[in-house]
Formats: C-alpha cells, sequence, structure tokens
C-alpha cells in the first residue's frame, strides 16, 4: 500500500473505478439504475473540473467525491474512501479541492447529501464544519 495520496480533478477515465467505489460504500443506497457511466459523464462536462479522486501513486483509487453546481450553490454527492484508507484526511482533502474549485467560479455556499444508512458519515461531514439542517427534508422523484 502506498503511503502518498495524490488529490486531482475527476475525469472522464475515472468514472469506472468511482462507481465501482460508490457501489461498494453505499452498497443499497446506491441507484445503479440512476448513476450509470453516462450520467456521470453528462454529470462531470456540465461542471468541470469540480469533481475530485484521489489516487496512491501506483494508480490505486482509493477515493471519489462528486461535485457540481446550479449556478447559485455548490453540491456535494457520493464521496467515499475505501476503508482502508479512511482517517488520513483524504475525504477532507477531496473536500477542500472542490470546494476551491467552487470558490473560484464564485460559488460560496452548497449542500451535502449523505445517507442516514451510512453510519459515520454525519459525524466525519460535521467535524469538518458542515452543519445539519434539521429544517430542510430532500425530496427525490424520478421521471
Amino acid at each position: 500500500m502506498s503511503d502518498k495520496i495524490i488529490i486531482r480533478v475527476m475525469n472522464e477515465s475515472d468514472i469506472p473505478e468511482a462507481l465501482k467505489l460508490w457501489r461498494i460504500s453505499f452498497n443499497a443506497g446506491f441507484s445503479t439504475g440512476f448513476d450509470t457511466e453516462e450520467s456521470i459523464e453528462r454529470y462531470l462536462k456540465r461542471n468541470p473540473d469540480l469533481s475530485t479522486v484521489a489516487y496512491t501513486e501506483d494508480g490505486q483509487l482509493v477515493g471519489a467525491l462528486m461535485c457540481g453546481h446550479d449556478g447559485r450553490r455548490g453540491s456535494i454527492y457520493h464521496t467515499a474512501v475505501y476503508p482502508e484508507y479512511r482517517g488520513n484526511s483524504i475525504g477532507r482533502r477531496m473536500e477542500e479541492r472542490s470546494l476551491s474549485a467552487l470558490r473560484a467560479i464564485g460559488i460560496t455556499t452548497g449542500f451535502l447529501f449523505i445517507s442516514t444508512k451510512n453510519p459515520g458519515s454525519e459525524e466525519f461531514w460535521t467535524t469538518i464544519g458542515w452543519e445539519v439542517i434539521p429544517t430542510i427534508k430532500y425530496l427525490y422523484k424520478e421521471f
């Protein structure tokens, strides 16, 4: 296992490995019908240079974070790091890279979406400055 972790922009070539990580990490909480290579590719094109990946020196993807914006606020989805690499600030470094990219285009507020079925995720995000907003519910609809 390599100790050096490289944090960089997610490219289209990263999508298959990112999808594999997300499917493993989120298990039943991940929509394989909605989150396809094609839909993630469209998202990256719509939101260039905002999503982030983490790799070992020898080229193994160990983390992925999907980030975009609606013109007013940023959004972070699908953040995951393989369990054996957690606790090494990889999630935080990916978040910092993506937030820096949002700030560079004038976006300074955002939302983060987590699953209540993902143990530890709320604790992780709140310890790095994100707030739970108890008065907002996130609604979903396929159309």
